[in-house]
């Protein structure tokens, strides 16, 4: 299955095409170049997508009351986009199948169009989505409180990555953190989850997390979370179905009514992580070590399918790319890891559009972007000589 997006007078986005949207997408940029906003739009309109499929799964299980209608108004609100669209604003999302079927939607002079459309059942899929925002720094301090208290709400996509946070903790107590030379342990008491840092055997302590360096405060969320979603082991897509479809068909006193057109374990499922500058707060070695182990979670010792987005301003996570490709190429995974060419994509968003950064005959990715400010200073040194 191939995904299409495109993205037409949008905030800071003039135009953009994705044809393919890659297991492994990368986005680069300036602050404000619209980074985040292309990511955003990818995410929601994946989320639309997960909608029409649960639609399309329960009309054609003879259940004809929709569970839900798609608010776009609210979605975008909720998103930060009520300044970013206007009438000229055109965003289209298409699936493409192997067999040359394709399910599409858009939207267009502020209307959805195409999401009544059913999807075939070869081509339902059950779908989960997860953001995990730059504000994930904040979660541990508001662990303590509750996020979702009065007067405590966050936004829309803080409350989403601590939901997340909170569903990943309650499966995965210990996480090994090499790359921080620590551990993260969540321990449960009559009071609910406390969550703990502690050091190596070469250097022991113990600490609340929420007491921890910035780094760890950053990067706890983003393995934590890549990993709960990563496993079968940890996230069920059953508790998933059960929570979305089933509770509805419950509360609506329809589940006699329903008559699945296919079980849960024969249609095609995947989880899409979208991650905000990963790199936060860490030091170089750390920001690739980390990048090692998210690729490893993901695509390597995974067992759900994964496709993942993030965006980064990181030279050494860029070029930490190229490094795990060439390990893809020799067959010699660095510390477990490696990457294959085709299923990634890097793209620079400038000047309101799009610039792809692979140089397919090299089987490289263009780092020169990233280079040249430290160049350039280079030569302003060099010319004070």
């Amino acid at each position: 299955m191939k995904e299409y997006i495109y993205i037409r007078n949008m905030g800071p986005i003039k135009e953009i095409e994705i044809n393919d949207i890659k297991p492994f997408t990368v986005l680069v940029g300036e602050s404000g170049s619209g980074k985040s906003t292309l990511m955003k739009v990818i995410a929601l309109f994946r989320w639309i997508n997960k909608m029409c499929n649960i639609r399309s799964y329960l009309k054609q299980s003879n259940i004809s009351k929709s569970p839900f209608r798609l608010r776009m108004d609210t979605y975008f609100k909720n998103c930060g986009f009520e300044q970013q669209i206007n009438d000229d604003t055109e965003i289209i999302y298409k699936t493409e199948f192997d067999d040359g079927t394709a399910f599409a939607f858009s939207y267009q002079k502020g209307e959805m169009l195409g999401t009544a459309e059913l999807l075939p059942a070869e081509h339902i899929c059950f779908i989960k989505i997860s953001y995990i925002s730059e504000t994930r720094n904040i979660i541990p301090v508001w662990a303590d409180r509750g996020a979702l208290a009065s007067g405590a709400y966050l936004g829309f996509y803080f409350n989403e990555v601590y939901g997340d946070f909170e569903c990943a903790s309650d499966k995965i107590d210990t996480l090994s953190l090499p790359f921080l030379n620590m551990h993260f342990s969540v321990q449960k008491t009559r009071m609910g989850k406390k969550y703990v840092l502690n050091g190596t055997e070469s250097n022991k302590f113990e600490i609340d997390y929420k007491n921890g360096s910035s780094g760890a405060l950053n990067t706890i969320p983003v393995m934590l979370i890549t990993k709960y979603f990563s496993d079968a082991a940890y996230f069920s897509f059953n508790d998933a179905f059960n929570r979305s479809v089933l509770d509805y068909l419950k509360n609506s006193d329809a589940l006699m009514d329903f008559k699945p057109i296919k079980n849960l374990n024969d249609l095609d499922k995947k989880v899409y992580i979208h991650i905000e500058e990963p790199e936060l707060s860490l030091y170089p070695d750390a920001q690739c070590r980390l990048l090692n182990d998210i690729v490893k979670i993901c695509f390597i010792h995974n067992t759900h399918k994964i496709g993942l987005c993030l965006s980064t301003h990181s030279p050494y996570i860029v070029n930490y790319l190229n490094l795990l490709i060439r390990a893809g190429e020799k067959k010699k995974p660095v510390n477990n890891a490696f990457l294959d060419f085709d299923s990634i994509a890097v793209y620079q968003i400038i000047d309101g559009g799009m610039r792809d950064l692979k140089i397919k005959n090299k089987n490289l990715i263009n780092t020169n972007i990233l280079s040249e400010p430290i160049n350039a200073m280079y030569d302003t040194y060099a010319d004070m000589e």
